[in-house]
This record gives structure tokens, C-alpha cells and sequence, in this order.
């Protein structure tokens, strides 16, 4: 299926990702993934956004701190601000990725993501 295909229904149905809190580093979080992943949906409910990904949603810490303008340290900064999240997570110091169960675990970011990775 290809991202022109990609429905929001589609993408809610499959959806994994965080929920974070409304900060500037929650507005950075959600510009990175944006940047990194295809097919990305945000619901922006004024306190907090949840971010929906079809299957693997990946952030790097090196996309995070572009967006955002310093440094960030994960995975600490990233639990401060993350009130929920859909599907499995894995965290480390270079970045995190959630999935659905039935995926085959995904690795870490270790630098920047390109689309279509």
C-alpha cells in the first residue's frame, strides 16, 4: 500500500505511537516523527497529542534535538512527557520505537531517520 493509499482509518486501525504531553519538547517529539515516519496522523487534543503510526513508529534523538534545538537526553526526557503509548515500546539513548505485537521487534534508531527506512 502505498502512502497515497493510506487512509486515516487505516492508519487508526494499525496506529502505534506515543501520547505525549504539550510541551516544547512534546511539540518536538511529534515535528520528529513526523519528519522520519510516512503515513503519520496527530490528533492534537490541546493538553497532550496522540500520535498514530501505521505498524513501527520510529524517533531518533538526532531528529528530536534538530526540531527542538538543544539536547535531549533519552530516554528520561522522553518518560517526563510520555502519558501513554499504543502498541510496544523499546527506548534507548539514541531513540524509540513502538509497534504492533505481531511485528517482529524492530531496533532502536541510532541517528536520523529518512523516510522509507
Amino acid at each position: 500500500m502505498t502512502a497515497a493509499e493510506t487512509s486515516v482509518a487505516d492508519v487508526l486501525e494499525r496506529g502505534v505511537g506515543p501520547v505525549l504531553q504539550t510541551t516544547a519538547l512534546g511539540r518536538a517529539i511529534v515535528a520528529a516523527i513526523e519528519e522520519e515516519n510516512d503515513d503519520v496522523f496527530v490528533d492534537d487534543a490541546g493538553a497532550y497529542f496522540r500520535v498514530f503510526v501505521p505498524d513501527v513508529c520510529r524517533v531518533s534523538r538526532e531528529g528530536i534535538e534538530e526540531q527542538l534545538g538543544r539536547a535531549v537526553h533519552l530516554p528520561g526526557d522522553l518518560e517526563v512527557i510520555l502519558s501513554s503509548f499504543a502498541g510496544k515500546i523499546k527506548m534507548g539513548e539514541t531513540g524509540a520505537v513502538w509497534w504492533l505485537a505481531h511485528i517482529e521487534e524492530p531496533e532502536v534508531p541510532d541517528g536520523k531517520i529518512e523516510k522509507g527506512e
